[in-house]
């Protein structure tokens, strides 16, 4: 990569006017680190329990689409505070990529659009076994997609799932048992549409012995 021309904006989706006065975004400092590009930020909130949703975006594309090699204090929930980094590798790009490159950053105050109302009941999540999951929110229109991940890596998708406010839930075999399972509920017709479920254990389905 030859050169990467950075600036940062923010765009802030705001719940009302009288939430105008509270936040606070600074772009402290830009920084090349080895192949990668450190954003460091400050996010003041004057609002208690209030989270954000950021996300990073490149003139590559003409800022469509979210970059995806970023980590750090970026994404769904991160909360405000001081001493913020993003880390971004350009890599995503290819190897063979050549130019300058402009980013923008694009946060708003996180809403689930839906809620689960049982989940947290569940300590464990047996595979092969249906699991009754139950939430509110959204529109008859929403049709979703249930990514399951674990950490920061995609397992599977489950697919076209309707909101209808109840779904039977069966997690493949495929699936490794472990800690740290959560899901990212996403609108399959708008990626805006996002939510974070709580974090759950998956283990083997018991075998009946008679």
């Amino acid at each position: 990569m030859k050169a990467i021309a950075i600036f940062g904006v923010w765009i802030m989706v705001f719940l009302g006017a009288a939430n105008l006065r509270a936040q606070e975004f600074t772009i402290t400092q830009v920084e090349l680190n080895g192949e990668s590009v450190v954003l460091h930020y400050d996010l003041v909130d004057t609002a208690r329990n209030r989270f954000y949703t950021i996300h990073v975006f490149s003139s590559k594309d003409n800022f469509l689409n979210p970059l995806t090699r970023v980590k750090g204090d970026v994404g769904l929930e991160v909360k405000p505070g001081m001493n913020h980094k993003v880390v971004w590798d350009p890599g995503e790009f290819g190897a063979e990529f050549k130019g300058d490159v402009e980013l923008e950053v694009r946060g708003k105050v996180y809403i689930p659009f839906v809620r689960f109302t049982n989940l947290a009941d569940y300590k464990f999540i047996k595979r092969a076994k249906p699991t009754t999951l139950t939430w509110t929110g959204g529109t008859r229109q929403n049709i979703l997609n249930f990514n399951l991940y674990k950490e920061d890596e995609l397992v599977t998708v489950i697919s076209s799932i309707a909101n209808s406010g109840s779904y039977d839930l069966v997690i493949p075999r495929s699936v490794k048992p472990g800690d740290g399972y959560y899901f990212l509920v996403v609108d399959s017709k708008n990626k805006d549409q996002v939510m974070k479920t709580s974090s759950f254990t998956i283990k083997r389905k018991t075998k009946t012995i008679f």
